[in-house]
């Protein structure tokens, strides 16, 4: 049977300095799933979380998965393995389970790692780096936690990051409705902080990589060219970070130097700014908390104020949990079976194939009878076979442990042979 393994880090074990590291770039991850040393290869990267799903007709040690993973980010094993967690079989199917629900994040039942999982999916299947086994489990996450969202009230209740986010800006400004907010980076992140953003105030720039992007948020807010980002910094009450780059690309000196040359709105200088840093890697040196008046976040520091709501998600938790199971077990069901069902298929083959032969000597003795007779005599006994086979055969698959059906087919193959 083909195994399932995972080795991965995320913000539960790791603090974004550690995290961000790992980040591992679309054409890094493009080149690792088109030249996949494993049988099968799902990877999974997000703000708060790395993760190699790995399925292998041989046995693993998942040291191997936790050195592959830092060489895929350029990391060295010694430095780095204390971060990772790793899980085989079982455990990998409840624990892909629980992250794809949202069980696992910083928000709980946030709706933005199912899109995230599904985007790495579709990656994985695209470049045919999965197969049958993980195909099946992630397809299962994703209807799982399809039903979860659809049969509870847990992600209506729960807070993703950027609704943290703007929890967090709400907090420090109570009059939003009269700051200036400056969003860097207009991709998914980016962009439902938007959403969020222009809810509270219209003062709104936005600058993304392509200054295009930016331009379509036009009838909302005022774009600005990326290279132009520091005109606008020092201007800005709140700055939301979002963009993915490798680099930081607000760095402590030129953000100073933008507060001290920019000209204020309202004709004095302002008091106090938010920097909300949502990317991994950091968009910014962290050391800009130091600057006076600036207040740095990022997403470690969100995870602080996840409470509201709580006793109603405890409620509903309960209730996503318990459909979480019944995806685990049928998961299970079918991964335990798979290899049984292959069996089974031959023979009921094998029985249909009797059946025929044995359909064409009653035929051979039964000369007067009409060719239209013949076949529908024939259609009988294949239709019998097939009942049979569905019956009996997949009865005994269904309604028994592993054990002993792989008991009943060495029987059956013995009588067969």
């Amino acid at each position: 049977m083909r195994k399932i393994y995972m080795a991965g880090m995320s913000h539960k074990v790791a603090e974004i300095a550690i995290r961000e590291k790992f980040y591992i770039p679309m054409d890094v991850k493009t080149e690792a799933l088109s030249h996949s040393p494993f049988d099968e290869l799902l990877i999974l990267a997000t703000c708060n979380r790395t993760e190699v799903y790995v399925a292998s007709d041989r046995d693993l040690d998942t040291a191997e998965l936790v050195r592959y993973v830092c060489g895929l980010a350029h990391q060295n094993y010694d430095d780095f393995a204390k971060f990772f967690y790793t899980k085989v079989g079982e455990d990998v199917v409840h624990h892909v389970m629980n992250v794809c629900a949202g069980l696992d994040s910083v928000a709980m039942g946030e709706d933005q790692i199912l899109h995230q999982i599904d985007r790495a999916y579709e990656t994985a299947h695209q470049l045919k780096a999965t197969g049958n086994s993980l195909n099946k489990l992630f397809q299962s996450a994703i209807h799982t936690t399809k039903r979860i969202k659809t049969e509870t009230n847990l992600s209506k209740l729960s807070c993703n990051i950027p609704f943290l986010a703007m929890k967090q800006v709400q907090k420090t400004f109570d009059d939003l409705e009269n700051r200036t907010v400056y969003i860097v980076g207009l991709g998914e992140m980016g962009s439902l902080m938007l959403k969020y953003v222009q809810e509270n105030t219209t003062k709104i720039f936005a600058s993304s990589r392509t200054f295009t992007n930016a331009e379509k948020f036009g009838d909302v807010l005022t774009p600005v060219r990326f290279e132009d980002r520091y005109s606008v910094v020092g201007k800005s009450d709140v700055l939301i970070l979002c963009s993915a780059s490798q680099e930081p690309i607000i760095t402590k000196k030129e953000f100073e130097k933008s507060i001290q040359v920019a000209e204020p709105f309202g004709g004095a200088i302002l008091s106090k700014r938010l920097v909300v840093d949502l990317a991994n890697p950091r968009n910014a040196d962290a050391s800009i908390g130091d600057l006076p008046g600036v207040q740095y976040v990022c997403v470690d520091d969100l995870e602080q104020i996840v409470s509201e709501n709580r006793r109603l998600r405890m409620i509903e938790l309960e209730a996503a949990q318990k459909i979480l199971q019944e995806g685990i077990e049928e998961f299970m069901q079918w991964y335990r079976m798979d290899d049984i069902a292959k069996n089974i298929h031959v023979f009921a083959e094998k029985m249909i194939a009797t059946a025929n032969d044995e359909s064409e000597k009653l035929m051979r003795s039964l000369p007067e009878v009409s060719d239209a007779d013949k076949k529908r005599i024939q259609l009988m006994y294949e239709r019998f076979a097939k009942k049979m086979a569905n019956d009996y055969l997949y009865k005994v698959k269904t309604e028994n442990s592993l054990e002993d059906v792989q008991v009943f087919l060495k029987c059956l193959g013995a009588c067969s042979d």
